[in-house]
């Protein structure tokens, strides 16, 4: 066999031996297995033990191949060896493999960790708990305990602690802040230490732009935004220079100027000058042009010049907003205050992470990361026997060889330094930095990036770059040169990607004339569709068709695909695609669109496994087992397959038994229905009822003597629903959910935990925490489109690659978290201030975020990286774009990509790239600045510096919903006739022909009506039938209930900004809700509520400032007002009800059919129920009063509600079984009450 081809870098990564340690940067496809492997095959021969190695992986099935591949490598070896003790050697190296340390770290700490536990003395009889949701469920129980003895033992300190982190409702806040600390710190080498240090950050002396925090953090970030401003006053000038206006392009110098002095003073003026300079900073107002000055497209260059102004505007006012909010001594009190709530955190998450060592001490259970931190104690420990054993790993291991070095975090890192010798050095580290995209897990690329800026200029230690891929096709290379080069650097990236960092083309066993040309397609959001459509369908879908048709396209045509191994071309199959994308949330849309298209599909993983309909219905029916008494699981589970009820049987239940709870209603049907007249409707409802509560009865008998894990087979048993799902979509899959579930609540019993009611609780805890366990794995299909994850492709490849979503936004949630962390500055935190009853961040705070806002762009650019290196032979990028008010989607979003043909470096300011919000605001603008757009675009002359020299080919396509085949109505395929058609005299057809449906008018309706459809009832016949243009076309196309209602308009022809009256309405209702009426209600009272409610998050700031508070208090001053204050007892408020009603009664199409029935649902503002007066009713309504003829409109409104209102006395008369003897609207636009006849 032909020895393979070894580049130089290659070669001296398998041949040479360093004398201190080694970092190989491997970029994707450069074989980096095969020279790992390769080097312990030459180590091997050369005299050194495999067990001599230690061989640390990423993963337990990358462990694996590289054992496989090791023993293969001497497999081979010794098939061609002719030397005698060479062979012999070989032999005695394939008996030590299997005992060999090729395994994770983890695998080898526990390894160490139960030989060696008697240094730092340990019980060994110990097991790793590893299921995530279990380990919560034990820390929330020791959390529960811990915050007991705070509160029970609490000088004010705790209370102050959690009051900031959480709400007057829960304390959860804390306990999220607490758990985020604890895993954090828990990943440094010196947990303590590192948690000890953290108030050290927030004590400040002297000035303030003189301190660490200023000139470290808070001031870079400061800078980086003046230099984002100031290439956008320069693009503005070069615009306006371009058009020919003169006034603007004068103004827009002057202000460039005057940013670049304000800039200047960041670093000589004081925290408060620099304040004083922001507040009375000003821009001057546009100058004033006549249009018959200007010709048509000067114009648009005007309209489009004041529009970028506007936004590049904005920029400084977030810098002022954002940082220089307050004063240096209101900054100094933030900052002394989260000083002395830090302390206190700390303590508090010192004490519960003793406390929950000690639980997992007596329970003999441990995390991996305990055993990480074990591990370091035993190899640094000062123990006689502990140091023996270090000096034993130092004499004993030739090398310890690290795979996927820049995912590894601190800790990790401090362990194997204290595995390496000191004099040598013999770390070999291989990795990628830019393909290290775990930071959520706490990897830290920053140990890969310290070492591969340092390492060149370090005698004894040694760097060594791997550029070529040996996976892709030349075009695959290109293109991911010519993106990265323009995107990527120390700044945003954390490495620069130029030199050895280009990816070099190796796979030249490819033929030329494959079609390998990169391809983007966006789906234009803003373009109508096709008339033949009756329903918009989103975007999100529209995407994955687009998808579909383009994977039926290649099938079609046959693209051809370069098999290495047969070294053939062959027509594209489904296994040959890859569908990548950064999160699940389409999974679902792929599945059915793609099983309409008859794509077969392999989907790893979905969105999630407690919302798959068959755990659902398993977990409803185990609350009811516990408690039966819940009317949600209790109607899930009488709706599901298991009993077999439909809506109206359902209902029936109800009806039969208004008043009490639903389970009681069920409990007493049998004996109520046998005192009426039985129908085989009925008879039929009895049946499944009487069979429903024995098999219920049954199970909860069964669960009293039995374990959970044996209950749940009991459902499947005595229900029959194991083999029901069987038979349904994907039942293979459904089935093995099924048996998941009982898998896991024998692991839940097996660690301790017991009961029904705890098992409800910890599901229940996991989907609050929108945590998951993952839907059970099923075999894959052998030929399918696989649906994988960024995350989930990595170290994997495809012949084509499909990444979607590129235009998704990047998740920011911890950015906005109430507190934010950093391995080298700690943690930031909001204050609240009770004198000021609101929250402010800390300095310490907003620089973490900005530092953190940069680490996260970093790693979504990484992300980037990994999923179009996937791609083998071909990559299409697909995403969603849209426009604006002024053009659109594809105007819009190319103009916004060629900004950055201002741009004359080759790396694009990184002010530019750090407004990035998805991929596609980096793929853009690099794609625009080649040849090969310009020729797409015929654009004009372009300057040449903006130019980038690149040979990669790709095509930008845009498609509408009109550009979609299926959008254009649903392809029917033909029916075949299986039987001759049957004979039929005149007379039965002419019966069939004349049929009239009984029961027509109820086909116009739904059962189901809310109050607010229903009110339409009741309006003027004329407002109704001369509604707009639009809202009459819409209603030909819709299946309506009786109601006029309309779809929402989009967000983007909304005015932005301005909140609705509905929005107000919405918002003056809840704080109509939240008032206190046990004492006076006041303006101050409510303007204090409001601001609670808006500190809480319940509330918008823009919402709060509409809402007319004088009128809110004006209601407590009326006659109902003075009842409510009176005899707060009596009120109720926000209260739902359901009504079941004679059609006829609102509907007159109904009158000659008194038996139809209508559901209706709504909720009521509130009432007043007095034994003595009877119940009042009240309203309170938003709508306008015209003052200048109030009494019209008064008439008008009383007109339009009395209907709804007349149905809410109707449900109140009926829950309470008391009559309803006023009613009342309350105008909060007049501050008037008005009575309802």
């Amino acid at each position: 066999m032909s020895k393979p081809e070894w580049t130089p870098g290659q070669r001296r990564a398998i041949q040479e031996d360093f004398p201190g340690n080694t970092l190989v940067s491997a970029s994707a496809g450069s074989g980096k297995t095969s020279v790992l492997t390769q080097r312990v095959l030459r180590k091997i021969k050369a005299g050194v033990n495999v067990d001599q190695l230690l061989i640390v992986t990423f993963t337990n099935a990358a462990a694996k191949e590289m054992r496989d591949r090791i023993k293969t490598l001497i497999i081979d070896e010794l098939n061609v060896a002719q030397d005698p003790q060479l062979k012999q050697r070989l032999v005695s190296q394939l008996r030590l493999l299997p005992t060999a340390h090729i395994e994770t770290l983890d695998a080898f700490c526990q390894w160490l960790v139960k030989k060696y536990y008697y240094i730092i003395n340990l019980d060994p009889d110990f097991r790793i708990l590893t299921d995530q949701s279990e380990l919560g469920l034990l820390r929330d129980r020791v959390w529960e305990t811990v915050r007991e003895q705070l509160y029970g033992n609490d000088d004010g300190s705790f209370a102050a602690l959690t009051r900031n982190f959480s709400s007057d409702r829960s304390d959860d806040g804390l306990t999220t802040v607490l758990f985020q600390l604890y895993d954090f710190a828990n990943v440094t080498p010196d947990f303590q230490h590192w948690l000890a240090c953290l108030p050290e950050f927030y004590a400040t002396s002297g000035a303030l732009t003189n301190s660490a925090l200023y000139q470290k953090l808070l001031l870079p970030a400061m800078q980086n935004q003046f230099r984002q401003m100031d290439q956008d006053w320069q693009q503005l000038i070069q615009q306006a220079e371009q058009a020919g206006l003169d006034k603007h392009l004068d103004l827009f110098e002057a202000e460039r100027k005057k940013l670049a002095n304000l800039a200047n003073q960041l670093t000589t003026k004081s925290w408060d000058e620099l304040r004083e300079q922001f507040s009375n900073f000003k821009f001057d107002n546009v100058p004033r042009i006549s249009k018959k000055e200007l010709d048509d497209e000067q114009l648009v260059a005007k309209q489009q010049l004041t529009e970028r102004r506007t936004m590049a505007k904005k920029v400084l006012q977030k810098l002022q907003d954002d940082y220089f909010f307050a004063s240096e001594s209101e900054n100094q009190q933030v900052m002394e205050r989260s000083e002395q709530l830090v302390r206190k955190l700390v303590k508090v998450v010192q004490q519960f992470a003793t406390a929950y060592a000690e639980t997992k001490r007596k329970r003999r259970t441990y995390e991996f990361i305990d055993i990480e931190h074990f591990a370091l104690q035993i190899l640094t420990s000062d123990e006689p026997a502990g140091q023996q054993l270090q000096d034993y790993f130092r004499k004993y291991l030739n090398e310890i060889m690290v795979d996927e070095y820049q995912d590894n975090n601190r800790l990790q890192d401090a362990i194997l330094a204290a595995l390496k010798r000191s004099d040598p050095e013999n770390l070999f580290m291989v990795g990628d930095v830019k393909q290290s995209i775990y930071r959520f897990r706490l990897a830290d690329p920053s140990l890969f990036g310290e070492k591969y800026q340092t390492y060149p200029d370090q005698p004894n230690n040694t760097l060594i770059t791997l550029p070529d891929n040996f996976r892709s096709v030349q075009n695959i290379d290109d293109f991911t040169n010519l993106l990265f080069s323009q995107i990527m650097n120390q700044q945003l990236g954390e490495i620069d990607y130029t030199g050895d960092n280009y990816l070099k083309f190796g796979a030249h066993d490819y033929p030329d004339q494959l079609d390998t040309k990169t391809e983007v397609l966006l789906y234009k959001a803003d373009e109508p569709v096709p008339d033949e459509v009756t329903m918009q369908v989103p975007n999100e879908q529209q995407q994955v068709e687009m998808i579909a048709e383009r994977i039926e396209q290649l099938i079609h045509d046959q693209y051809q695909v370069y098999d290495r191994k047969q070294q053939q071309m062959r027509p594209i199959e489904y296994g040959d695609i890859a569908l990548l994308a950064a999160t699940k949330h389409n999974n679902f849309s792929i599945a059915s669109i793609f099983a309409e298209h008859q794509i077969p599909v392999m989907i790893d993983g979905s969105e999630s496994y407690f919302k798959t309909t068959e755990i659902q219905i398993v977990m409803s029916l185990l609350q009811l087992i516990d408690n039966p008494y819940q009317d949600i699981p209790l109607a899930a589970v009488l709706r599901s397959p298991m009993v077999g009820m439909n809506e109206n049987e359902l209902a029936f239940l109800r009806i039969t038994k208004k008043m009490g709870n639903y389970f009681q209603a069920v409990l007493d049907f049998p004996n109520l229905y046998q005192h009426d007249q039985p129908t085989p409707f009925g008879d039929a409802v009895l049946a499944k009822v009487q069979h429903f509560l024995q098999v219920l009865q049954h199970l909860r008998d069964f669960a009293t003597q039995h374990r959970l894990a044996e209950l749940i087979w009991k459902i499947y048993e005595q229900t029959g629903f194991l083999d029901y799902v069987g038979g349904m979509t994907a039942g293979k899959k459904r089935q093995a959910n099924l048996h998941a579930l009982y898998q896991r609540a024998e692991e839940y019993e097996k660690n301790g935990f017991r009961g029904l009611f705890a098992f409800v609780q910890f599901v229940k805890r996991l989907q609050k925490q929108n945590q998951d366990l993952g839907e059970a794995p099923v075999e894959a299909e052998a030929n399918a489109v696989t649906v994988k994850t960024i995350h989930g492709s990595k170290g994997l490849e495809y012949p084509v690659v499909i990444l979607m979503d590129a235009n998704h936004g990047f998740n920011e949630t911890d950015l906005r978290a109430a507190s934010v962390l950093d391995a080298d500055y700690g943690i930031g935190i909001r204050c609240y201030l009770p004198n000021q009853k609101a929250r402010f961040p800390s300095l310490q705070y907003l620089a973490i975020v900005q530092r953190g806002r940069q680490r996260m762009l970093s790693e979504e650019m990484r992300k980037l990286y990994v999923a179009v290196t996937r791609a083998k032979q071909k990559l299409i990028i697909t995403g969603i774009v849209k426009g604006s008010p002024q053009a659109d989607a594809e105007t819009t979003v190319l103009s916004k990509w060629e900004q950055a043909l201002q741009s004359e470096e080759r790396v694009l300011d990184v002010a530019l790239r750090a407004k990035a919000k998805s991929f596609l605001d980096w793929i853009g603008p690099a794609l625009v600045r080649t040849k090969t757009y310009q020729q797409q675009a015929q654009a004009g002359e372009i300057a040449q510096q903006s130019l980038v020299d690149s040979s990669a080919a790709f095509q930008i396509k845009f498609l509408a919903a009109s550009d979609l085949q299926r959008s254009n109505g649903r392809q029917v395929s033909q029916v075949k006739s299986t039987s001759a058609t049957p004979q039929l005299s005149q007379s039965v057809v002419q019966q069939y022909l004349n049929f009239q449906y009984p029961y027509k008018d109820a086909t116009k309706t739904t059962a189901y009506q809310s109050v607010s459809e229903i009110k339409r009832q009741f309006d003027d016949p004329d407002n109704i039938q001369l509604g707009s243009i639009n809202e009459r076309e819409h209603q030909l196309l819709k299946n309506t209930r009786y109601n006029n209602q309309n779809f929402a308009e989009p967000r983007f022809m909304q005015q932005v900004g301005i909140p609705s009256p509905q929005e107000v309405g919405t918002a003056t209702h809840l704080v109509l809700q939240k008032v206190d009426v046990t004492k006076p209600v006041t303006v101050v009272q409510v303007q204090l509520l409001i601001q609670q409610l808006v500190s809480e998050k319940l509330l918008a700031q823009e919402l709060a400032a509409n809402i007319k508070v004088d009128a809110i208090v004006a209601f407590y001053q009326t006659t109902i007002g003075q009842r409510i204050l009176q005899h707060p007892e009596q009120l109720q408020r926000e209260v739902p009800f359901s009504l079941v009603i004679n059609a006829d009664r609102l509907f007159t199409e109904f009158h000659h059919d008194a038996k139809q029935q209508l559901l209706v649902h709504g909720i009521i503002d509130g009432y007043l129920a007095d034994p003595k007066r009877g119940v009042c009713l009240f309203d309170y309504k938003t709508s306008f009063v015209n003052p200048n003829h109030p009494e019209t409109d008064i008439q008008k409104i009383k007109n339009q509600y009395a209907g709804q209102v007349n149905i809410y006395a109707l449900a109140l008369a009926d829950m309470l079984k008391q009559p309803v003897t006023s009613k009342y609207l309350y105008l909060l636009s007049i501050n008037k009450l008005i009575e309802i006849n």
